[in-house]
């Protein structure tokens, strides 16, 4: 590199520095924020002492160390106190697991100016609409600069802003939802993982000349669903920010008398970037942004606010780098001494099952470093593909170190002999080929082994149903490569063998990315003959994306869903599988007939009552067939199902009604 190119490194170095370590934005006006200054920190370690800390006046400086659990009821009210800063020291956190409407939430500020945050970790219990409590709130405050913070999971939003709070600037911090929504809520969302709120109404006519706002450098990750923010009556600037939430379904939001600027952002695969609601905002101003896979609106309307800071903006093209990398409680020393430690990552990496081989990369990293992950197959076994924050099946990848890491390199057996034999089912094989059915529809994805998955209607009950062959009843190896990347998705499934629940929580944990797949596996005992596998949804979330199911065993077979040619059945065999069992209401019996015949399905309660028969069934054919029974309308408990064909058979299978 030429000394002019050093230079210009090192300048920029130091100017993300200074940018990081001085007030800017709206918060530098007004007098500006100094907050505690060079006051001897006091550090907390438990509840109490952090909670005395805040609420003192005299304590000028709060520095937290390690995780604190604020308890239930225990929101920490930080009223009507000037100059202080609160500065979370590195691997810090508050936590706030409590539900409830009245005593949720991690800190109210009320009646306060001249306040820093810094470097803290707020995390909430996920997001559940009962009209509860945020991570932080500002109210009636003024002068607030909110900088390196991380706000994760906060049960009614993240940040909000209200009650005539002025001059404030939120820097360099991140907003995401780690967890899972909690449907149910009173309010009647059952996403409500809205982010920040400037302005509690329209009818709170006292914001009117506040709710002056500086968002920069903020990152509003995976999980963020609208209120990025939405904003009521004041001037904000939304500034050098990245939104890249895909399952965001309104980002900015203009709102009642909204004055926004919106300039050299990044909009990635996000739906309404700019959303201008029911047009009552006063002006709009879109520029210099960019909008990548999105869509929605992203055009402004009217000329907003000019500033009357001067602020360094970054170019578009360079803030996704800068903005990843350094957004969050990312710092290593409250000072900000420029010549500090960088922020350094930990990569893990694991060989499934450890036999299998080996992986190399695993380590600590300065942030940004690309790092190169190499798996090698140990004898008698193949590499199959990597898992976790890393994707493909070449035996080499890389992985950015923005956050720790974790890298899986997948293995499997080779088989050297006798009858043990795989096979793979695909997402796009036919009914005779093994796949029977599926709930919902073929979708593309880069990452799948044949560039498609199966993508499940969301919905409990929902779910994929393979037939395999076994020529005798054994131990058999299941194996789903699959994707399960948004994070208000569910995390396991039901597996169902032969109509019988196997693992009512078979599971499929949370994958890096929309791209990066996985495995998940199960021993379970197959009959010799036909067998019905199926996976279902457990709850009204999306699940898991599966790409191929794998059977390993003594020479399993992809079976004909229409045949009962490769069947082996007994002389009592009809039912061969009812799924799902238990059932909420709908069921689905497979039948199995040797010749043509006709049979007759009764339904008895406990009591041996007949709640249910239906007419017969003729099989025009030997072989499988399926037929529907309705349970909707039945008490919960266990149901005997009865099948008597006109050849002399005779089978009862137990239905388990929720």
């Amino acid at each position: 590199m030429s000394l002019l190119g050093i230079a210009m490194c090192l300048a920029n170095s130091v100017s993300l520095a200074q940018t990081q370590c001085n007030v800017v934005g709206w918060a530098s006006q007004n007098g500006g924020v100094t907050g505690g200054g060079s006051a001897t920190p006091t550090v907390v370690t438990t509840y109490t002492d952090l909670k005395t800390a805040i609420t003192s006046s005299s304590v000028k400086v709060v520095h937290i160390s390690g995780t604190i659990t604020i308890p239930s009821g225990g929101r920490i009210s930080f009223q009507d106190q000037s100059g202080k800063t609160i500065y979370g020291l590195p691997g810090s956190r508050l936590v706030s697991n409590d539900l409830t409407k009245d005593n949720s939430g991690i800190i109210y500020v009320k009646r306060c100016s001249n306040i820093i945050f810094r470097n803290v970790t707020l995390e909430g219990p996920g997001a559940y609409d009962t009209d509860g409590w945020d991570n932080m709130t500002l109210d009636a405050s003024t002068n607030i600069w909110i900088d390196h913070c991380e706000f994760q999971d906060g049960m009614d939003g993240n940040l909000d802003i209200k009650n005539a709070s002025d001059y404030v600037s939120v820097t360099w911090c991140k907003f995401i939802y780690n967890k899972a929504p909690i449907p149910g809520g009173p309010g009647g969302s059952n996403d409500h993982r809205f982010s920040n709120l400037f302005g509690s109404s329209d009818g709170a006519t006292g914001d009117r000349g506040h709710l002056r706002v500086t968002m920069q450098h903020c990152w509003w990750a995976q999980g963020c669903k609208a209120r990025m923010p939405r904003v009521r009556f004041g001037k904000v600037h939304v500034v050098n920010n990245v939104f890249n939430s895909t399952v965001a379904a309104q980002c900015v939001m203009a709102g009642f008398e909204a004055d926004l600027l919106v300039e050299s952002n990044v909009f990635e695969n996000v739906t309404s970037p700019i959303d201008k609601m029911d047009n009552t905002f006063t002006a709009i101003t879109s520029r210099n942004n960019i909008f990548t896979n999105t869509t929605g609106n992203t055009a402004g309307s009217g000329t907003a606010f000019i500033p009357p800071y001067s602020l360094s903006i970054d170019s578009a093209v360079n803030v996704k780098g800068l903005v990843t990398q350094s957004a969050g409680a990312t710092l290593t020393s409250p000072t900000c001494d420029t010549t500090s430690t960088p922020v350094t990552y930990t990569l893990t990496t694991t060989a499934s099952p450890s036999a299998g081989g080996s992986v190399t990369g695993a380590g600590t990293y300065n942030s940004g470093t690309v790092v190169t992950v190499t798996a090698t197959a140990a004898s008698g076994y193949t590499f199959t593909g990597f898992s976790g924050d890393a994707s493909g099946t070449a035996a080499s990848t890389t992985v950015t170190m923005s956050g720790n890491k974790s890298v899986t390199a997948n293995f499997q057996a080779q088989q050297t002999g006798g009858d043990s034999t795989s096979i793979r089912i695909e997402d796009d094989a036919t009914t005779a080929q093994g796949l029977c059915s599926y709930d919902g529809a073929i979708s593309s994805n880069s990452g799948a082994a044949n560039g498609r998955v199966i993508n499940l209607s969301n919905s409990t009950g929902k779910g994929v149903t393979w037939k395999v062959s076994a020529p005798a009843a054994g131990s058999y190896k299941l194996i789903w490569r699959y994707v399960n990347s948004s994070s208000s998705n569910t995390y396991t499934m039901a597996l169902i063998v032969n109509g019988t629940t196997v693992n009512s929580a078979q599971p499929f944990a949370k994958t890096g990315s929309s791209t990066t797949f996985a495995l998940s596996a199960a021993t379970v005992s197959l009959n010799a003959g036909g067998n019905t596998i199926r996976l279902e949804s457990v709850a009204s979330p999306a699940t898991a994306d599966i790409d191929y199911i794998e059977v390993t065993g003594n020479g399993p077979a992809a079976a004909d869903c229409a045949s009962g040619a490769r069947q082996v059945m007994t002389t009592t065999e009809i039912i061969t599988g009812m799924y799902p069992n238990p059932t909420h209401g709908l069921s689905t019996i497979s039948l199995s007939l040797e010749s043509n015949e006709e049979v007759v399905i009764k339904v008895f309660d406990e009591q041996g009552r007949l709640v249910n028969s239906m007419n017969t069934i003729r099989s025009i054919t030997a072989g499988t067939q399926q037929v529907s029974l309705n349970m909707k309308n039945r008490q919960p408990g266990l149901y005997n199902i009865v099948v008597n064909s006109n050849k002399g058979k005779k089978q009862t299978y137990r239905l388990l009604v929720k």
